[in-house]
């Protein structure tokens, strides 16, 4: 329990009036409180107490399971549908409502609709005063632990880069501000977007900077604060997103290459966006440098995937369907401890699995579901290898939930399966029958699917059940960054087959086939889905997406053309009849699967039998994803205060 105590306490410490922020520009300058400074900073306890305002800030800005009012951020795309919730801002975007004034900010964010942009800021001005602080008025270390201050200087320099690292996930290109700024200063000279590529540069160096200050393992009384392995991993992170094609030589053809044209069109208003045409295979070094930095630390022994419990163990009520170990890893303290990197404490309790849960399951609301985009990329297991769902040669579409990854029965209820001891049936009649209708106030499914990833099988409407955590970074998704980078840099074959095939056996699942050894597209085919199931609805999935240029790829607007060529009613199971590959991915449709009646079905659900067939979900009007929304927008009001600042292209 000492894990929870310390953990919280970090959590709930407040800050000093000194840095409360204002109401004025985001990136706030100085005033001439100088002898409330001094005082501060002439005490190791105060400074510390500054730091630990930056753990709070992480958990209060740092959205986990919500991103977005309510909802995940996955229900902006393929990952998953929504049902309205609270200001349903997953409607409001993808119909367009979204701008960049700050009524329609409040609204999608909540709150005062001061957005993103500015909160970062707050908290990055925090981090600035204490670096700043400490060296102006030469703060003493801790009086019988020397080089603690060390620690706490080295924190302030991690979360520096922590809220520019967000500042580039939301909105792209900013301002690197890395000291504070005086009153007598003009804005228009420093608050000016630069490059990511130029941003990243010194996000990195101060990434360094603190992974120098910080040990490779907290311990005692220090235990998870951040460590060397966070700097290491958010810096592996950012080098990996500006290598991608949004950042990286722009759009990639069928084959998977750089064409120098612009993911955003004629309508990249970018500071960088000439440099972001232009391929550089350094990008790629660069990232594979700093996988390779952080998986040093991991060879040390600091982080190891969870595998506790074995292949004979399943959760109690799943119908003997999902392992212990799969669902157990997001509860059990040692996953946290060793495979998580950065995580989210407490984030949300048991109300959570209520809003997740089907209506009949104790006043559920199905709020997140899996789209059938999802599912299929969860590959079958035939034989000895794990394929996709178009080359399998056991795959039957009409009974698609046979042998199927291991983690698809611990993400995905669907029909037939059980959940909490009682079978998921989304048949006409029955009580979480299906809707598939542009109407978004029912609570039932809309894909004929419904969230089971972080659910707690043991749930009831009465449980006491504890807070959940979030896992912010785990050593999955660098495994993932290490194999990508290796792939695109020609290098060693079985070092990139070693890291999927280790995260696929913690699955119980099957490796990777022969040809992935001599085929660098199936690789990387692999690689994508892999990050796809592995890290789905852990916010990942959204900014991929962007980062890669997909939403407007020609390659996917041409097979959408194809798609809509087809015949309304049936071109969602026509497209998987004929085309045998992935629906488009250009985001404006979303797909799922029904139940029809058939006396040789051989899904066998509440005494009848019925085989599945795809469909298209309604919607009043196909989802409005454009190259805008490659970005969210920065508030209005601060581009008025500002005007060196440049809004975000379309916005």
């Amino acid at each position: 329990m000492k894990f929870k105590k310390y953990i919280l306490a970090c959590l709930t410490v407040g800050g000093l009036c000194l840095l409360t922020p204002s109401c004025s520009d985001y990136l706030e300058r100085e005033d001439d409180g100088k002898l409330q400074e001094a005082e501060v900073f002439s005490r190791y306890t105060k400074v510390n107490e500054l730091v630990t305002q930056l753990y709070t800030d992480m958990y209060l800005n740092s959205l986990g399971f919500n991103t977005i009012y309510s909802h995940n951020i996955g229900t902006l795309c393929d990952e998953l549908e929504f049902n309205k919730a609270d200001a349903d801002a997953p409607y409001k975007i993808l119909n367009g409502e979204l701008s960049s004034d700050p009524t329609s900010i409040g609204n999608i964010y909540g709150g005062s609709g001061f957005g993103w942009w500015w909160t970062f800021y707050q908290s990055i001005r925090k981090a600035n005063k204490i670096i700043w602080g400490v060296e102006e008025y030469n703060t003493p270390d801790h009086p019988s632990s020397p080089g603690l201050l060390s620690k706490r200087i080295g924190e302030a320099y991690f979360f520096r880069a922590y809220y520019h690292y967000l500042i580039l996930r939301w909105h792209g290109e900013m301002v690197y501000s890395d000291r504070l700024y005086s009153l007598e200063e003009d804005p228009s000279t420093y608050a000016v977007r630069e490059s990511v590529h130029t941003s990243v540069e010194k996000l990195c160096a101060d990434l360094d900077e603190a992974a120098s200050r910080l040990p490779v393992r907290q311990e005692g009384e220090e235990f998870n604060r951040i460590d060397k392995g966070a700097c290491l991993a958010l810096k592996a992170i950012v080098r990996w997103i500006v290598a991608q094609p949004l950042y990286n030589g722009g759009l990639r053809d069928a084959d998977g290459n750089p064409t120098g044209i612009s993911p955003l069109g004629d309508s990249d208003t970018r500071v960088g966006a000439q440099e972001y045409k232009e391929y550089k295979q350094e990008r790629w070094q660069n990232a594979l440098k700093a996988a390779e930095e952080f998986m040093e630390v991991v060879d040390m022994g600091r982080y190891k995937l969870y595998k506790q419990y074995d292949e004979t163990e399943f959760v109690v009520n799943s119908g003997d369907k999902v392992y212990k170990r799969l669902e157990e890893m997001f509860r059990d303290n040692l996953f946290y401890n060793n495979e998580v990197i950065l995580t989210l404490l407490n984030s949300k309790d048991t109300r959570w699995i209520q809003d997740n849960i089907p209506e009949s399951y104790g006043s559920g609301q199905t709020r997140n579901q899996p789209t059938q985009e999802q599912v299929d990329q969860y590959e079958v297991i035939d034989g000895d290898y794990g394929y996709d769902i178009y080359t399998s040669s056991s795959y039957d579409d009409k009974n698609p939930y046979v042998n199927r990854d291991p983690r698809f029965y611990r993400d995905i209820v669907y029909m037939g399966a059980v959940l909490m001891g009682k079978e998921y049936n989304v048949a006409e009649g029955s009580a979480d029958a299906l809707v598939n209708s542009s109407v978004r106030d029912t609570r039932s499914t809309r894909t004929g699917y419904a969230l089971r990833k972080f659910v707690q099988n043991d749930w009831t409407i009465n449980a006491n059940i504890s807070s959940m955590h979030f896992p912010l970074i785990r050593l999955p998704e660098l495994m993932l960054i290490y194999a990508e980078a290796l792939n695109e840099t020609d290098g060693d074959v079985n070092t990139m087959k070693s890291m999927l095939n280790q995260i696929r056996e913690r699955a119980f699942m099957k490796p990777v086939p022969p040809i992935f050894d001599t085929d660098k597209k199936v690789r990387r085919e692999y690689i994508d889905r892999e990050r796809r199931v592995e890290l789905f609805f852990e916010n990942n999935r959204y900014f991929a997406l962007r980062y890669k240029g997909i939403i407007t790829n020609p390659v996917e607007e041409n097979k959408e053309e194809q798609y809509l060529a087809m015949p309304e009613d049936t071109r969602a199971q026509r497209w998987f009849d004929e085309k045998k590959m992935q629906y488009p991915q250009t985001q404006h449709y979303i797909h799922g699967m029904k139940p029809v009646l058939d006396e040789n079905g051989a899904i066998k659900v509440g005494g009848k039998s019925y085989r599945m067939e795809r469909f298209e979900g309604q919607q009043l009007n196909p989802r409005r994803v454009t190259y805008r929304d490659y970005f969210f927008p920065i508030n209005s009001n601060e581009i008025a205060k500002t005007p060196s600042l440049k809004q975000n292209p379309g916005w």
